[in-house]
């Protein structure tokens, strides 16, 4: 551990555009340089030691997942959960949160936020590792399943949040505007009233698409289920 440590000391990291990029947010410094020791390898790690310095991080760099401690000083984890969750621009990203103690009250609360997973310090580093691609495999298997049904609930995203209402309203504009031959991602735009890359982020994070694969997938869906349905009718010249 004190070889890591002395590494992730001495080796300012280049981030890799093949890489997940992963924010730690722990208070204790020498705790948050060995965590990032054991991200290293597989992902560009940024650093924060308190939930005010996490939402700058988040404001400068395109952060795919979020390690955050509960107990730390100026802004604790559950308050920069909450801020997180109710934001557009941050709240698909996953988060981990790390804690020595947990009430069952605050574990709901937070569940509730949206927060994906907790980890009981002290924790072993394949652990670690082996909880945060869980959740991220989830992810990616959910956003595969989503593909065949285009249907919001196989997405598992909680209920009534940013995200779940934003990508309801996607599919449903799609669903009306699908046969027009000049629709595009700037219907979608100016029917949710938000950027371009914000909606960009937002899709490929949660449906692992961008607008206009969304677009293109969801016709050819439909296309797929009018020749099914044609094999026993044969209603149709194709």
């Amino acid at each position: 551990n004190a070889e890591k440590l002395d590494k992730a000391n001495e080796i300012e990291e280049v981030p890799s555009p093949q890489k997940l990029n992963v924010l730690v947010i722990e208070d204790n410094r020498d705790m948050c340089l060995y965590i990032k020791s054991i991200l290293s390898e597989r992902y560009n790690t940024f650093e924060a030691y308190n939930g005010k310095e996490g939402l700058v991080e988040l404001s400068q760099h395109d952060i795919d997942f979020i390690i955050c401690d509960i107990m730390m000083p100026v802004m604790d984890g559950m308050e920069f959960a909450s801020k997180v969750k109710a934001n557009p621009a941050y709240s698909h990203i996953p988060m981990l949160m790390l804690t020595a103690q947990m009430s069952d009250e605050y574990r709901t609360q937070s569940y509730k936020m949206g927060v994906e997973a907790y980890l009981h310090k002290p924790f072993d580093e394949q652990m670690l590792l082996a909880r945060m691609e869980g959740i991220l495999e989830s992810r990616k298997n959910s956003q595969q399943k989503f593909l065949y049904t285009f249907n919001a609930e196989d997405l598992n995203i909680e209920q009534e949040t940013f995200d779940d209402k934003l990508i309801r309203r996607v599919i449903d504009h799609v669903h009306e505007n699908y046969s027009n031959p000049d629709y595009s991602i700037d219907d979608i735009l100016h029917e949710l009233g938000c950027s371009k890359s914000m909606l960009n982020k937002k899709m490929q994070s949660v449906i692992g698409q961008s607008p206009g694969a969304f677009i293109r997938n969801f016709r050819l869906n439909l296309a797929k289920e009018l020749i099914i349905k044609n094999r026993e009718k044969r209603a149709l010249n194709i």
